[in-house]
């Protein structure tokens, strides 16, 4: 089996060490700059020219996003297939018959499924299943798996928190209320958003409700940091307070915000579905830039370094400088992306995972001239000293009782 041809394997069968072949396609363009209408530009993105170390064919439209680990992804297939594939270089580790609607919760050397009413944990290595649980209701949103701990929201309102080992049931609080968007942990809090316009905020430790905040929307994602960063149907972007959930400060978008916002340490940045990208000053919630999209967004963005990764209902990737809003370097990837790009870390080296939405796992890494021989592994080339040279014109050749002369007529 090849990365590049298909990957099926029928029934419940277990592909174990498939390999791959690599695959190189240059998919780093030239910096395009977007339009927009606040700014003066400013220096361009840093320029990271990335290329394909390798394409895996999965055969298969993806039914949710990929769950990761440091090592593999797990891709949940239309088909009811799971499939764990290597980063490194494409492989196909295995390939069960799992079927799931959300994405898998990765990490400690498991991967983590919601099927319908239960949770399944598989051994990354193999696929072997290492505990299961069954609940009352439907797992209704992705499982979050964060330090140990894992956060399964149910379609009856309640939130159950297990620990990821082994599935041990900890606590379970009803919240009252369609779950349908990944809660967020801060510190020894847990945010749940729900449907209904409600942000709750629980103890981690014991499920004790803090707070609740209701928007005047459904939120979105949540990033807690040292306040709660959170996006909202009703077209707002919320600072809220840590400790009460109140309002600091709100920004008003032309569209619903997409996913969760990411900051740096001074700029708040997210997308919103008028095809907008902002940049607010992350204490008072200023404007610092604006830049309009070449696609609707379809999820939150990505921050490494200093360049962000914004990702949509396109082919394409589109980067900015965070400091600038400048447009950095355009990605195309083989076809519409089926889910948001995941991305590495610079000292890592560069690398950016992409699903498309028709099978391939694309795994980027930075583009690489040709290898460079070390300086002074070879003496220089022998070339004759200039004064040896005889100027240009007609030479003869004299001979000598010991050796020919060269003599310029």
């Amino acid at each position: 089996m090849t990365a590049s041809g298909s990957a099926r394997t029928a029934g419940a069968a277990l592909t174990a060490g498939a390999a791959a072949l690599p695959i190189v396609v240059l998919l780093a363009a030239a910096p395009a700059q977007i339009a927009g209408d606040d700014g003066d530009g400013g220096p361009p993105a840093a320029a990271f020219p990335l290329q394909a170390a390798w394409t895996t064919d999965l055969g298969q439209p993806p039914a949710a996003a990929p769950g990761y680990d440091d090592l593999q992804a797990y891709v949940p297939l239309r088909d009811g297939m799971l499939a764990a594939v290597r980063l490194g270089d494409g492989s196909v580790v295995w390939r069960i018959d799992q079927p799931t609607a959300l994405p898998p919760a990765a990490g400690g050397g498991s991967v983590i499924v919601a099927d319908g009413a239960s949770l399944i944990a598989r051994r990354s290595g193999d696929a072997r299943t290492l505990w299961t649980r069954d609940f009352a209701a439907p797992v209704s949103a992705a499982p979050l798996r964060r330090n140990g701990w894992l956060i399964a929201p149910l379609a009856n309102g309640e939130v159950v928190t297990l620990r990821a080992a082994d599935g041990r049931e900890f606590w379970r609080a009803p919240v009252d209320g369609p779950l349908r968007v990944q809660p967020a942990i801060g510190g020894r809090r847990l945010f749940v958003p729900v449907d209904d316009g409600r942000l709750v905020a629980l103890d981690l430790i014991s499920g004790a409700r803090l707070w609740e905040r209701r928007l005047n929307g459904s939120p979105r994602e949540v990033l807690p940091l040292d306040a709660v960063f959170v996006g909202a149907t009703d077209n707002y972007l919320y600072r809220l307070s840590l400790d009460d959930g109140s309002t600091e400060w709100r920004w008003r978008a032309g569209g619903d915000v997409a996913g969760a916002p990411v900051t740096d340490d001074s700029r708040l940045f997210f997308a919103s579905l008028d095809n907008t990208l902002w940049a607010l000053d992350r204490d008072t919630g200023v404007q610092q830039w604006r830049r309009i999209l070449t696609m609707r967004p379809r999820a939150g963005l990505a921050l490494v370094g200093e360049t962000l990764f914004v990702s949509g209902v396109s082919a394409q990737i589109q980067t900015f400088h965070g400091a600038t809003g400048a447009a950095g370097n355009v990605l195309s990837a083989p076809g519409e992306l089926g889910a948001p790009p995941r991305t590495g870390s610079p000292g890592a080296g560069m690398r950016i995972v992409i699903l498309t939405a028709d099978g391939q796992l694309v795994g980027m890494a930075p583009a690489s001239g040709p290898r460079r021989l070390p300086p002074g592994l070879f003496p220089p080339p022998l070339l004759p000293a200039p004064e040896r040279l005889a100027p240009a014109g007609r030479l003869s050749f004299e001979p000598s009782a010991t050796s020919g002369s060269v003599r310029d007529e």
